[in-house]
């Protein structure tokens, strides 16, 4: 299923847009409605709504890592190129 707009639908998007400036609010929203859309014709069962698709929606940000373990550091201190690996207790 594709989409289509007509001359008059892409002439009345115009007249609106020269009115209502784009904002960044309005902007993520479009895009995000634009990733569900195309998303939608993908795949049919996915469950995703316009808030997994924005970038400014505070729900879908990731709470940042603030305490990392000490396996996870050895892990990310691997893939350190040139590096020396830190053995606690050995020399």
């Amino acid at each position: 299923m594709l989409a289509q707009m007509s001359c008059t639908e892409l002439s009345e998007w115009e007249q609106f847009y020269t009115v209502e400036y784009f904002q960044t609010d309005l902007i993520d929203t479009h895009f995000s409605r634009l990733n569900l859309h195309i998303t939608d014709m993908v795949c049919k069962d996915h469950g995703l709504t316009t808030a997994d698709f924005s970038l400014l929606n505070p729900q879908t940000r990731p709470e940042p890592d603030t305490e990392t373990s000490d396996e996870a550091m050895m892990l990310a201190a691997e893939g350190i190129t040139g590096g020396t690996r830190y053995v606690p207790g050995g020399g």
